[in-house]
């Protein structure tokens, strides 16, 4: 087999085989009741965006309060929104 053949191989096997093997960690998320609004603690939006600055965080959580004030007043049959990070998908998550 040529040197290269199986470098390559292993460049593509090997991550594969790593993502397979890992668990699958729980996603943060942030549920909001749309009767009852509490603001979500800076840590858990922090933790949510990937944010690390908790100025940004505090920005951001004031952001998702306004959107998800929006969404429920929108949609009268909304009882809660849950904020959750997107997964990415495994193609892009190997690389």
């Amino acid at each position: 087999m040529n040197i290269r053949l199986a470098v390559l191989l292993m460049a593509f096997v090997a991550p594969a085989a790593a993502a397979q093997s890992a668990p699958d960690a729980v996603a943060p998320t942030i549920t909001i009741d749309c009767q009852r609004p509490l603001l979500p603690s800076q840590q858990d939006v922090a933790r949510l965006t990937g944010v690390d600055n908790l100025g940004q965080a505090y920005l951001v959580r004031t952001r998702l309060m306004i959107d998800t004030q929006r969404a429920c007043q929108r949609n009268a049959g909304i009882v809660q929104i849950v904020l959750a990070r997107p997964q990415a998908s495994r193609r892009l998550a190997s690389r």
